[in-house]
């Protein structure tokens, strides 16, 4: 067994072994390489575990991230729900790790960080277990997920259809939906990404990626991007006008998000990211949609513990504060610029 890193002519492979491993995950595509490069200016190392027969047995990307402080970081994948070690075998999982921490001493990065979906490592890293992501296992047609759901939540979507909303899919609406995404971050407390982040994602995976909105009166109060994977359709990122809460927009969203996966024979579908026990979480376990635990592991180089980025940490709670505080057009001009330097994201 042998680490070697990825080269250019060799990159079907890597996605060959994306597309036929049961844990490999819409993260570990090799578009990501060319949107986090191309947009963000980051180094990657994409590392490939073979056999003695140069068969691919695992595999593990990584990106070079620097933070305001010029102190390094190595990220699997950095602003993404998961990634992290994927292998066939214990073998190849140890090879993969021990050739990240020999690149940390490389590098001389304060840790390597490894976001793993359900399968946790070996070899004693720190871990972090306060996200889950929620998984909706789907059946065959959109009516019998409609019979599923409780009536409470139907009636909201009832509300909000006779409210006027309207449907549209297309990609056509990316500005109007980043519009609506950089509000939402500003209500958050976070930077928000640059919108030739969501312009190389929807081009890099074109016919992987398409964008939900809903409409009132002709304009978009809320938006899903959406990514399709082998059986399963995610939503890396949503928004919604929080105004229009109180007719139930975010039901409805969900809802049509739901159907059209259903209508498209999809088996699952992911809720995404949340903090354990959060608002958000409820909100989406109300669908039916199960936790699966995230696994944040740390190989700690120079690092003494991991990073605490939640709100139980008081000094990041502070500038989530004042970030929320400042004008829409200060965050819209700022956020995408230091958005890069902030590997907890």
């Amino acid at each position: 067994m042998k680490v070697v890193p990825l080269t250019k002519d060799r990159e079907h492979v890597w996605d060959g072994f994306v597309s036929r491993h049961p844990r490999a995950n819409m993260y570990h595509l090799m578009g990501w390489k060319t949107v986090f490069e191309s947009v963000f200016g980051y180094s990657s190392y994409y590392l490939m575990a073979e056999n003695s027969e140069g068969q691919v047995t695992g595999m593990l990307p990584m990106f070079l991230m620097t933070d305001i402080f010029r102190r390094r970081y190595l990220i699997s994948n950095p602003f993404s729900n998961f990634a992290g070690i994927c292998s066939d075998n214990q073998e190849a999982e140890d090879e993969l790790l021990q050739a990240a921490q020999n690149l940390a001493h490389e590098l001389n990065v304060r840790y390597v960080e490894f976001r793993q979906m359900k399968h946790k490592l070996n070899g004693g890293l720190s871990t972090k277990e306060s996200f889950v992501t929620l998984m909706l296992e789907l059946p065959q047609n959109a009516e019998v997920s409609w019979k599923a759901i409780s009536s409470r939540n139907r009636n909201k979507i009832r509300k909000a259809e006779k409210n006027g909303l309207q449907t549209d899919f297309g990609m056509q609406h990316l500005q109007s939906f980043y519009k609506l995404y950089a509000k939402n971050m500003k209500f958050l407390g976070t930077p928000v990404f640059p919108y030739a982040m969501f312009e190389q994602v929807a081009q890099v995976f074109d016919k992987q990626t398409e964008l939900l909105v809903l409409k009132l009166n002709g304009e978009p109060v809320a938006g899903m991007f959406m990514f399709k994977f082998k059986d399963t359709i995610s939503e890396p990122w949503v928004a919604s006008l929080r105004a229009y809460n109180k007719i139930y927009v975010n039901n409805l969203l969900y809802w049509q998000a739901i159907s059209y996966a259903c209508s498209r024979g999809f088996k699952r579908f992911d809720f995404g990211r949340s903090t354990k026990d959060s608002g958000t979480h409820r909100f989406k376990q109300q669908w039916g949609a199960e936790p699966i635990q995230l696994h944040y592991q740390y190989y700690l180089n120079q690092a003494r513990e991991i990073p605490a980025v939640d709100a139980n940490n008081n000094k990041y709670q502070k500038i989530v504060d004042v970030w929320k505080r400042l004008p829409l057009t200060v965050t819209n001009f700022v956020g995408p610029k230091v958005v890069q330097f902030l590997p907890e994201l």
